[in-house]
């Protein structure tokens, strides 16, 4: 691997070798790469702006440390998840922030998404998704459709089996596609049919 190809066009995987090897610059492409992610991800698991910021450089800070525990023969992208991920349960441990659930499998929360043009509209669907959800529940509903995690992905961020977590999902569908409609059918949103189908495999 070339020391001189543009840190931009190396792979997370790549990226994080070089880190471990003492190249700064590789490391900071990464968190170039992720804080925005990792922010919204916890910014729902602990509701505040100013927690997800404080717990986004903790991850971060975090990761930099525990670098060297890193497989680069596994992907790069679900393992900074899990690094935020138990940031944010200690945290919620320890100052009791609020959090989000965790669930769902086969509705398409994303198609819904993608087409409410205000902001404030797509941060209501979530609130009303996360409302129906236990904590874990919602940290895999996030990633499956927000980060578009698969179920191998997932069970290790939430270190739960694979079968627990397809089965996790299944029962979220069944609990919030009815709510789903009915929302995207008060903002006027269409969901086809197959929108409810599961679209995503280990």
């Amino acid at each position: 691997m070339s020391h001189f190809a543009p840190l931009t066009s190396l792979s997370d995987e790549q990226l994080a070798e070089q880190a471990q090897r003492g190249c700064l610059a590789s490391f900071g492409e990464l968190v170039r790469r992720y804080q925005v992610p990792v922010f919204h991800f916890l910014q729902r698991k602990c509701r505040s702006v100013s927690d997800a910021e404080d717990l986004t450089q903790e991850t971060f800070l975090r990761a930099f440390r525990k670098l060297s525990h890193y497989r680069v023969d596994s992907p790069f992208r679900p393992w900074i998840f899990t690094v935020a991920y138990r940031i944010a349960l200690n945290s919620m441990r320890c100052r009791r922030y609020s959090t989000v659930g965790e669930n769902e499998n086969n509705f398409r929360v994303t198609e819904v998404d993608c087409q409410l043009e205000r902001s404030e509209e797509r941060h209501q669907l979530w609130d009303a998704v996360q409302a129906e959800l236990t904590p874990v529940q919602f940290t895999a509903v996030w990633l499956f459709y927000v980060e578009e995690f698969n179920v191998r992905e997932i069970a290790k961020v939430i270190r739960k089996s694979e079968s627990a977590v397809k089965t996790m999902l299944c029962r979220a569908r069944k609990l919030l596609v009815h709510r789903l409609r009915g929302y995207a059918e008060d903002k006027g949103i269409t969901i086809a049919k197959h929108t409810v189908a599961s679209s995503k495999t280990a």
